[in-house]
Formats: C-alpha cells, sequence, structure tokens
C-alpha cells in the first residue's frame, strides 16, 4: 500500500486513568477495520510520563477523513476522553508524506 496521509494527536492523560486509556486505544487499534490505515502507533512520551501520541499513517486523508465520521471512531472517543487531563485539540498534525 502507498501511503500518502500521517495524522498525530496528543494527549495529556490524567495519572489515575492511564491504564484505562492504554486499554481503550489498544482495543480500538486490534478491532477496528479502518479501509485505507496502513499503520499506527500509540507512543508515550519518555520525558512526560501521560503524555502519548497517536501516529496513524493512511493511503488517503479521505480515508482518514471518513473513518472520523464513522460511530466506531465516535464512541472511541467518548470513551477515551474521560481519562484525559486536559481536553484534546483537535488536528495536532496532518500532513502528506514526502519520503
Amino acid at each position: 500500500m502507498t501511503t500518502t496521509f500521517m495524522h498525530i494527536g496528543r494527549f495529556n492523560v490524567a495519572s489515575e486513568h492511564r491504564e484505562r486509556f492504554i486499554e481503550i486505544m489498544k482495543d480500538y487499534e486490534a478491532f477496528s477495520t479502518q479501509r485505507g490505515l496502513d499503520h499506527s502507533n500509540i507512543i508515550e512520551d519518555e520525558k512526560q510520563p501521560g503524555t502519548f501520541m497517536h501516529v496513524t499513517v493512511w493511503k488517503t486523508r479521505k480515508d482518514w477523513e471518513a473513518v472520523e465520521e464513522t460511530e466506531g471512531h465516535k464512541n472511541m472517543h467518548a470513551e477515551r476522553d474521560k481519562t484525559l487531563a486536559s481536553p484534546m485539540e483537535h488536528d495536532f498534525i496532518c500532513g502528506t508524506i514526502i519520503a
């Protein structure tokens, strides 16, 4: 698959909800079938525990936009947002993959 689009979200997770956040994200990754998704990673900042990045790489931006509108994705957001120490800012980094 040729990938052309990447989205990176950054999340500040409340310390008491760290494990729940990881569980929600892993479950979403394991059970969702997302058209156009090449790969994704959940990364915790080694210098700021509780700060996570969710990196997704897509075939096209339209594929990412379509997934954003699905009921499963919206449900994941609702559950994930309960674990955050501060509200999520949307669209941290979106861009075209050059190389």
